[in-house]
């Protein structure tokens, strides 16, 4: 019924992806993908486009009822309204609670760059603390060297998270969850959680909003996530928080206003239809992007020094480089390859890369190949 085999040019379209990459490369790297949207996305724009008159909108209940279903559906959670505080994105809706909540950030790394940034971006002081990896390779929390490095940071007011995780592509559990709920509540700390990869699941994994996870996370937490992976639509930029405190929702509330304009009326439309109609095209997109993953992990097992995290979720997957003895590996596949990732130096981990594989089957192949073959002619 869904096609994902097929993608429109997209260079000249003055897209960042393809059009801002500083040469001729395919293009594995910037956070959206190489599919088209829904269709029924595409018809609902259109269709307010041709109405003439582009005034200010309305953003009424409808659009609040489209997040609560979204909650009722994925999670059996009766969300209340009131708990939901509209932001022009996620990213500015974090920056927005960084700033007002002031004092030192904390969050773990490898990180999503703009989580990173958020430090440079309100001038607040900034933590990172590594991920662990278990004997499988599988990131998790490490709590003893996030305990070490709280008790050597007095001020740190903040804990940033990324659920599912940008760029290993963690779904973690509800006790990981839990264990970060009572470390933040030992510390005293707010916890602002991006979950914008959150309808992107695979397998048997189970995403729990933070705020669900028990009545600590709940009165302590921001949760911040949009349509905008899931559905294709990031050009369209219209975000949302949950605050579940009433206190800090108002805080919330008063230290954006003036600063979250309502979204323009074509993010509109693209909202309430993907939230409301693309269910079918949503499975059938994770159908492809999990046949992807696997196709994409199997080509890399092969290949000289790399190894390549295993995806519970995301359409990010993240590279190790190191056994190849690559000084960069970014810049060796850019210029032996011709192909462009994400560079590990950018989430705060030198030797790694990190690949979208969100696109089509060609594509990835095509970028796989000439991955492989680059690696090999160096070994010679």
């Amino acid at each position: 019924m869904f096609e994902f085999e097929e993608c429109p040019p997209r260079k000249g379209t003055g897209c960042s992806k393809w059009d801002n990459q500083g040469g001729d490369y395919i293009p594995m790297w910037v956070a959206d993908m190489d599919l088209p949207a829904p269709q029924k996305v595409v018809d609902a724009v259109i269709r307010r486009a041709e109405h003439p008159v582009y005034g200010y909108p309305v953003l009424g209940k409808e659009y609040t009822d489209c997040v609560v279903s979204y909650y009722k559906r994925l999670y059996d959670f009766d969300l209340p309204a009131e708990w939901i505080v509209w932001v022009p994105a996620v990213m500015p809706g974090a920056n927005m609670a960084c700033r007002m909540l002031g004092g030192t950030i904390m969050n773990n790394i490898p990180m999503y760059p703009h989580i990173r940034k958020l430090a440079a971006e309100t001038q607040l002081p900034r933590l990172e603390v590594p991920l662990r990896q278990d004997e499988n390779g599988r990131y998790e929390m490490d709590w003893e060297a996030m305990e070490t490095a709280i008790a050597a940071a007095p001020g740190v007011t903040t804990f940033v998270l990324c659920s599912p995780h940008n760029p290993v592509g963690r779904v973690f559990s509800r006790q990981e969850l839990g264990q970060l709920a009572d470390f933040c509540c030992r510390h005293g700390l707010t916890v602002l959680s991006d979950e914008i990869h959150s309808e992107l699941i695979f397998d048997d994994n189970v995403h729990t909003p933070f705020f669900l996870v028990n009545d600590w996370a709940r009165e302590h937490s921001i949760t911040l996530t949009s349509g905008a992976k899931t559905y294709n639509i990031p050009a369209l930029p219209m975000a949302f928080a949950i605050v579940p405190n009433a206190k800090l929702r108002q805080k919330y509330q008063a230290f954006i206003a003036g600063l979250a304009a309502v979204p323009n009326v074509l993010a509109m439309e693209a909202f309430r239809v993907s939230y409301n109609e693309c269910g079918a095209w949503k499975e059938a997109l994770l159908r492809h992007l999990q046949s992807n993953r696997d196709y994409m992990e199997q080509r890399i097992a092969e290949m000289p020094g790399l190894h390549v995290t295993h995806n519970e979720a995301t359409f990010l997957a993240w590279i190790d480089c190191r056994e190849t003895g690559l000084e960069d590996p970014w810049r060796f596949f850019r210029e032996k390859a011709g192909v462009n990732f994400n560079n590990g130096v950018d989430f705060g981990c030198p030797g790694f890369v990190r690949i979208n594989f969100a696109c089509t089957r060609a594509q990835l192949t095509r970028a796989l190949d000439q991955m492989e073959a680059a690696l090999r002619a160096r070994q010679g």
